[in-house]
């Protein structure tokens, strides 16, 4: 059953494929970023953090890395066994890249 959210975004997003690595609950997990903005990331991981729970993460935009967290908005579970979306709501980031290097959409 897909799910249909209305768009409640503050800032444009840009598609972008990269990797990125998620810590919550002592527990690090690679996955993979589908679009990111100056506000928000939404993310697959194979392993599902809490709605509402705090998270740090890692990736690298163009050749800068980027760390910041944020909190876990809403998570989307497609089908057993498939990757899990993760939308975060960024609420602190280092790295001069960010928003910069986002590419226009």
């Amino acid at each position: 059953m897909v799910h249909r959210h209305a768009n409640q975004r503050s800032s444009p997003r840009s598609f972008i494929v990269c990797p990125i690595s998620v810590t919550f609950e002592s527990q690090v997990v690679h996955g993979i970023v589908r679009d990111i903005s100056a506000g928000g990331i939404f993310l697959y991981l194979n392993s599902s953090p809490p709605l509402h729970s705090e998270i740090d993460f890692s990736l690298k935009l163009g050749n800068e890395n980027v760390t910041g967290s944020g909190q876990v908005v809403r998570i989307e579970e497609a089908a057993p066994g498939a990757a899990i979306g993760v939308a975060v709501r960024i609420s602190s980031y280092e790295g001069q890249a960010w928003p910069a290097a986002l590419p226009a959409v």
